[in-house]
């Protein structure tokens, strides 16, 4: 299989990640600011850690702290805030076997790829991204397997754009309070900065598009394959 990396980027993400390769490596990179970002970060993307660390961590050595400050400051998310501790990745897992490995709680904590922030439309080598057992595809139920896999993810795909059109009519950003730079919760239309418009407009998005997601992702099925990553190291051990 060819790697997603070239021979210069795995000479790099070696200083920052235990392998290049594997599908279960330990995020070494030394700054715990840069960890915990980057760990929030993945739950809300399609693309895997390491190519994440590459386009956007790399190149910005304050990528951690500006995420954190949009996220926990600006938005109030503070489940990022227990993130910087110690991490292993496990990523191409599927959806039965990430809920295995989380009921094992006891002195862990977990972050998943969300299927809330994440689409799983994009297909990878004209494949959904869902797991294929060799037991299953070997056996004469291979086909009908695929088939309600790629029926399901069709279902999904198709209706995204229909879910979130249909939300926004139901929440309609003029009906929606936002801050403005005063701090004050104000209907959009009496928003005046420019910046706090497109702040505004920014959030609604994410959100519609979020809700939209949380609705749909109950179609798809229990072997679609997360890019999972876990074991942040509970806070009180």
């Amino acid at each position: 299989m060819l790697s997603e990396f070239s021979e210069s980027e795995k000479e790099i993400l070696l200083k920052h990640f235990s392998n290049t390769d594997d599908s279960v490596f330990a995020v070494i990179t030394p700054r715990q600011v840069d960890r915990g970002a980057l760990m929030s970060r993945y739950s809300r993307t399609d693309k895997s850690m390491r190519k994440i660390f590459l386009d956007e961590f790399l190149q910005n050595e304050n990528r951690g702290e500006e995420f954190y400050s949009k996220v926990l400051l600006e938005y109030g998310d503070d489940s990022v805030a227990e993130l910087g501790e110690a991490q292993i990745a496990i990523e191409g897992l599927s959806n039965i076997a990430v809920k295995k490995i989380e009921d094992r709680r006891i002195g862990l904590s977990y972050l998943e790829k969300s299927s809330r922030y994440v689409a799983w439309d994009k297909k990878v080598n004209g494949e959904y991204k869902f797991f294929r057992d060799s037991d299953i595809m070997n056996s004469k139920c291979a086909d009908q397997y695929l088939e309600s896999c790629n029926l399901d993810f069709d279902v999904y795909s198709k209706n995204i754009q229909s879910m979130i059109s249909y939300i926004q009519e139901r929440e309609p950003i003029e009906n929606q309070k936002f801050k403005n730079a005063s701090g004050e919760d104000v209907l959009f239309s009496h928003l005046r900065d420019e910046v706090d418009i497109k702040s505004a407009t920014r959030i609604y998005n994410a959100t519609i598009k979020a809700k939209s997601l949380d609705v749909l992702r109950g179609i798809l099925p229990a072997v679609n394959s997360y890019k999972c990553w876990n074991y942040r190291q509970w806070k009180s051990i």
